[in-house]
């Protein structure tokens, strides 16, 4: 779960047709090895299930099963040394120019978690219209903070004291996107998901208020 690499690349999740007699408790048992672990199923549009709609379920239903599925939340203890290793690495490029470091939001990552959830199922590597940072990649090839610092190594093109767009020397932002986002001076919070599908992981990270806004300089 730790491990991303930011290649662009098509990530299929497990879909599962339902059959007669199942329930979301039922299945995240047989699947996912404890029964608790249902609110982690998915609708095919990302969305989670009520537990109404986890007891009531249709054959032929069409599910989605992530490999690996976890909202980040910084009240649980085995996700908290996870937020701890993203904000680290966030923090310590805003440090490095004074700019205040960025707290942990639990509505962000529930929000992220979701697209992320979504991104695995449909297979697309889109952004969802939120302030984000996306990141689709072949599992086992780098850890978190590696991933952090590939959207910091943009900061090798990145012009400041300009206002965005203008701001890379390559005459595109994109090209130094992640990064502004990343060191924006404004946006104070940070929440992500990651979801897991047929050897692929997706990292999402969703960033309040957010940044890359034009007209305004990023610090």
């Amino acid at each position: 779960m730790n491990n991303f690499r930011q290649i662009i690349s098509c990530v299929a999740g497990n879909s599962y047709n339902v059959k007669f007699g199942d329930t979301l408790y039922k299945i995240a048992q047989e699947k996912l090895g404890d029964s608790s672990r249902w609110t982690e199923i998915r609708k095919p549009n990302g969305n989670s299930f009520t537990e109404d709609e986890a007891q009531n379920l249709h054959p032929g239903q069409q599910i989605w099963i992530p490999e690996f599925a976890i909202g980040l939340q910084n009240d649980n203890e085995n996700d908290n040394e996870i937020v701890k290793e993203i904000l680290a690495a966030h923090n310590k490029y805003r440090l490095q120019l004074g700019i205040s470091p960025l707290s942990w939001s639990n509505a962000l990552a529930d929000k992220a978690q979701k697209w992320a959830d979504h991104l695995a199922f449909s297979g697309r590597f889109e952004h969802s219209g939120a302030g984000e940072n996306l990141a689709m990649g072949t599992t086992g090839e780098f850890s978190l903070t590696d991933f952090v610092d590939m959207w910091g190594q943009e900061q090798q093109y990145f012009i400041p004291d300009i206002s965005f767009p203008h701001v890379s020397t390559t005459g595109s932002w994109v090209d130094v996107g992640h990064y502004t986002q990343v060191v924006w001076r404004n946006t104070t919070e940070v929440g992500c998901g990651i979801a897991r599908g047929n050897g692929r992981d997706i990292l999402v990270c969703q960033y309040n208020p957010p940044g890359n806004l034009i007209g305004h300089k990023v610090y």
